[in-house]
């Protein structure tokens, strides 16, 4: 079994190419979920929604467990310019990793005076067993003793595809995961019409033939799932969301704490009438809307302990919070909107039928682990 997790490959940038992955005739939407890959990938590693597996966005909340940001306060003392600086956070980014964060982080442009208001929420390597509080495809792998070798982020994307296509030419193992962010990088400098978008469709697809074509140990028939987290939206607007907030009297820091991703703003309140004062402001901006209660249950992002917010503002699809904690300037493209906007659909494809009940990211871990099953069967 070889599954090629290509980030940010969605169900309708997969259709733009024509011809795109032939050989993996079977194919179908993925409904993904609210959000970005920090919560996708834990859905579709252990199969449950956030609010189970506890894996949101990549900041949420201190004070559920010790900070990595800690003591970072005193940076406020700082000059401007220097806490600015790119030199201080690459140093920043290694005292992290020294404190012992082994999953994937960055430090973005996150004012570094507010770092210690906030925490990671992957601090555990996510393609490792143990890597959530729940259990994961990687546990299950462990615990039957199964054969299988993975790459991720960690390796770069034409080295881990040589070195994988090495593994299925020698045989030794029962299951192979390739996971890559190249594409999720590219479509954001690029946007979904970009030249190196399509040369890296083209890519994928060339690679994929000639796996299938390679002879095989033993004659072993090779199955292959090729997937994704969720797609890609062409951002055309820009939002700046602070900026409607600056003439209120309730102030950041004293009032409220937020935090401003790509495509949300989060927040906790210190008292009721900064989140009246800030709700009533922020309905004003007609490209955007507030979460209610029932859509946050109905995305498994209904936390308890409300650590990714009390409340979340989400722009609409193609619309950009900029500036924001994710970065200044624009991007071409962006995900983390609507789950249901047609071009955030993930895709699943493969050259094995495909079940009626694979529908959501969170069926993955358990379709694929049925698999396995059929696999071993087979080869008895």
């Amino acid at each position: 079994m070889v599954v090629l997790f290509v980030d940010a490959l969605g169900w309708r940038l997969a259709r733009s190419r024509p011809g795109f992955a032939a050989e993996l005739p079977h194919r179908r939407e993925i409904a993904t979920i609210l959000g970005f890959s920090s919560g996708a990938l834990p859905t579709a590693f252990s199969g449950r929604l956030p609010r189970e597996h506890g894996r949101w966005l990549m900041y949420r909340r201190a004070g559920l467990e010790p900070s990595p940001f800690s003591h970072f306060e005193h940076l406020r003392w700082l000059p401007p310019r220097l806490r600015r600086s790119w030199r201080l956070s690459r140093w920043l980014t290694r005292v992290v990793e020294r404190r012992g964060v082994r999953g994937y982080f960055n430090l973005y442009e996150v004012p570094v005076e507010e770092l210690p208001r906030f925490d990671l929420a992957e601090k555990a390597d996510l393609f490792a067993p143990g890597g959530l509080p729940v259990e994961t495809l990687w546990d299950v792998l462990a615990r039957r003793g199964v054969r299988w070798r993975g790459w991720n982020w960690r390796t770069p994307e034409e080295r881990a595809l040589a070195e994988l296509r090495g593994r299925v030419a020698a045989g030794e193992e029962d299951f192979l995961f390739l996971y890559t962010a190249d594409l999720d990088a590219l479509l954001h400098r690029e946007g979904s019409r970009g030249e190196g978008v399509r040369a890296r469709l083209d890519r994928y697809g060339a690679w994929l033939r000639e796996l299938l074509a390679a002879p095989r140990p033993h004659g072993r028939p090779l199955w292959i799932y090729l997937c994704s987290d969720h797609g890609m939206v062409d951002v055309v607007e820009t939002v700046d969301v602070r900026a409607r907030l600056r003439a209120l009297p309730e102030r950041p820091g004293r009032d409220y704490v937020a935090f401003y991703d790509s495509t949300m703003a989060r927040f906790w309140w210190r008292s009721a009438g900064a989140r009246a004062a800030v709700q009533a402001a922020l309905a004003a901006e007609p490209r955007g809307r507030w979460l209610g209660a029932d859509e946050r249950a109905r995305e498994g992002v209904d936390f308890r302990a409300a650590e990714y917010g009390d409340d979340v503002f989400l722009l609409r699809p193609g619309a950009l919070v900029l500036p924001s904690y994710m970065g200044s300037r624009p991007v071409a493209a962006m995900h983390g909107y609507d789950a249901a906007h047609p071009d955030m659909t993930a895709l699943l494809a493969s050259n094995r039928e495909l079940p009626e009940d694979v529908r959501h990211l969170a069926d993955l871990r358990g379709f694929l682990e049925r698999e396995l099953d059929a696999q071993r069967a087979e080869a008895a």
